[in-house]
């Protein structure tokens, strides 16, 4: 029978003043190691010299090959050994270096996370492209892990001190070619759903069927959804090239709906290799010879992962792209009234895979929640289901209690320790506390719902304002497009407000959420009420009801309220409202 055993008071930890050892030689030599030490940093070949050999043939490392533009990370045990394998492998003949990394404190599982992470920041850091594959990444605990964690920084800047890294830590968190990178470890939900989706991939590929069974993938925002699609994406590319592999040759796409995704993400994909940014497709591109159409009506298209599906179209308020709907419809022979874009998916991808979240649909041109389920059945209803929150630090606590609020059930009272979670009283506050914040986190962000016109649309002087509140004045975001990430690069754009379809899909550090005038508490009524007269997006109300406005634009606070990872301040336009949510967040003047 199995059983505890509690660790003794006394039991080892790391010791984090203990060196790092960095050995750098000729990958021609380290491939070569028969009896070797390392000296002064080199490879001496002699079986007489004795005292540091067990680096080389018995003791944990993580080592870096590189050639001075691509790179391989990797760790073993018996990195002589390892060195051997290499020299054997086609692939990493063109190597010229090895730099092994080692330490008195060293185990197994350490090697193992110290590889994920060097792999996960040297993609993102641009310094070399990295030439390894994504498979195998599980998130695991283990003994100390904190103090490890600690350790690493201190080896990261190392690794910026003899150059074989450039970035710091901070630098890549912060940038998007790391937020939306496929080396990154899944958590145990995310392995889950993998496996499945892996799993029921190759038995698809067993039938000879033109079409198969959907693969649906729910969950709230920050469960980790593009992560998984971007993830998957990699490791199905990299099968798809392996002439071994039952995969060999399958058209993969990820379809990005969400036009800022789109180009945020073609742009971090474009350093992993194995992936193309024309991996990277919107909805309209399923219609194209090049992907998914066929003169002879069978899918173009193998594998189809479509992330934030619940932004999927129907042939409603497209505004300009009613003509190019249409025309798509007519090249798959259907008729636009009926079809949505789900129809495009599955018309054109032999196996779609969905990832979904009716709570995050906002405009009335997005496809019906029935029509999901219509199109998807099975599926639909019983989908492969994310529920760890890996964005706010509130936890799924935090996004249900918002979700509440909003949906006025009058829930308790909570409080999160680790997370921001105010009110603000006046608006100047609220200001001064967002430029306080944006100091030292780049990715905080002031956002609002549509209760203002653009008037700055097209002005490209920087001097129009849209939002006034108490004296300050206001910019809507200048771009829809991976606004976000030009903040970073330009402070005017850091310090405009966005809209819902320039943040939807994003991560901020703090967001700032003005709620706006079109939505308002009714003293008499006792109930949260929307005022579309005061609602500035046409598409977002043109003949919709005002019970689906109304839906839509509580998605939308749900939306905002639900980007920051560290916090998320609020003011509120409408006085009464702003007391009415003051039962629910701690005030601040």
């Amino acid at each position: 029978m199995a059983h505890t055993v509690e660790a003794h008071e006394n039991a080892c930890v790391p010791k984090r003043g203990e060196p790092f050892r960095i050995l750098e030689m000729p990958f021609s030599k380290a491939e070569n190691i028969v009896d070797a030490a390392i000296v002064d940093g080199k490879v001496i070949v002699d079986k007489d010299i004795l005292g540091d050999e067990q680096v080389l043939y018995d003791w944990p490392a993580v080592y870096v090959l590189d050639n001075g533009k691509k790179a391989y990370v990797g760790q073993t045990t018996n990195f002589t050994r390892r060195m051997g394998d290499h020299g054997r492998n086609d692939e990493k003949r063109g190597f010229t270096r090895a730099n092994l990394i080692t330490h008195p404190e060293f185990n197994q599982s350490v090697i193992i996370d110290y590889e994920h992470k060097l792999i996960s920041l040297m993609a993102a850091d641009g310094k070399y492209e990295l030439t390894n594959k994504n498979n195998g990444w599980d998130e695991c605990d283990f003994f100390s892990r904190s103090i490890y964690d600690e350790m690493f920084e201190d080896l990261w800047e190392e690794l910026r001190g003899i150059k074989l890294v450039d970035k710091t830590i901070a630098e890549i968190e912060n940038s998007e070619v790391f937020k939306y990178s496929p080396y990154k470890e899944l958590n145990l939900d995310q392995k889950v759903a993998l496996e499945k989706i892996l799993s029921a991939v190759l038995d698809a590929q067993k039938t000879n069927r033109a079409l198969c069974e959907p693969i649906v993938v729910d969950g709230k925002p920050g469960t980790g959804k593009t992560i998984l699609a971007l993830f998957l994406l990699k490791m199905l590319k990299d099968r798809a090239a392996d002439k071994d592999d039952e995969l060999f040759g399958k058209r993969i796409f990820l379809v990005e709906p969400i036009s800022s995704i789109r180009k945020t993400v073609k742009e971090a994909v474009g350093v992993i290799p194995g992936i193309r940014k024309k991996d990277i497709i919107g909805p309209y591109d399923l219609v194209k010879l090049e992907y998914g159409l066929t003169t002879d009506g069978h899918p173009g298209i193998d594998i189809c992962i479509v992330d934030e599906s619940h932004r999927l179209k129907r042939f409603k308020n497209l505004g300009q792209q009613n003509s190019n709907y249409m025309q798509k419809c007519a090249l798959l022979g259907m008729e636009a009234a009926t079809t949505t874009q789900v129809d495009w998916v599955l018309k054109t991808c032999k196996l779609p895979i969905f990832l979904y979240d009716s709570r995050q649909s906002v405009l009335p041109s997005d496809v019906e929640h029935h029509t999901f389920s219509d199109r998807l059945g099975d599926s639909f209803e019983h989908p492969i289901m994310l529920d760890k929150q890996m964005r706010v630090k509130g936890g799924n606590r935090y996004l249900d209690y918002i979700e509440d609020i909003l949906k006025e059930k009058d829930p308790i009272i909570q409080e999160f320790p680790e997370y921001e979670l105010c009110l603000h009283k006046s608006f100047a506050s609220f200001n001064e506390s967002f430029v306080e914040h944006l100091e030292y986190a780049e990715l905080t962000r002031m956002v609002a719902g549509y209760g203002w016109k653009w008037n700055s649309r097209d002005d490209d002087s920087r001097a129009k304002t849209d939002i006034h509140i108490d004296g300050i004045d206001k910019r809507w975001n200048s771009m829809t497009e991976n606004w976000v990430g030009e903040g970073q690069e330009d402070e005017f754009y850091a310090n405009e407000v966005g809209c819902i379809h320039s943040v939807q899909g994003y991560d901020l550090s703090y967001a700032y959420v003005i709620f706006g005038p079109e939505i308002c508490y009714d003293k008499q009524r006792q109930a949260i009420v929307i005022d579309q007269v005061r609602y500035f997006d046409k598409n977002g109300k043109r003949g919709s009801t005002p019970e689906d406005v109304d839906a839509f634009i509580r998605n939308i606070y749900y939306v905002l309220l639900t980007r920051g990872i560290e916090g998320t301040h609020v003011y509120v336009y409408d006085a009464a409202l702003r007391k009415y949510l003051s039962r629910y967040m701690d005030v601040v003047d």
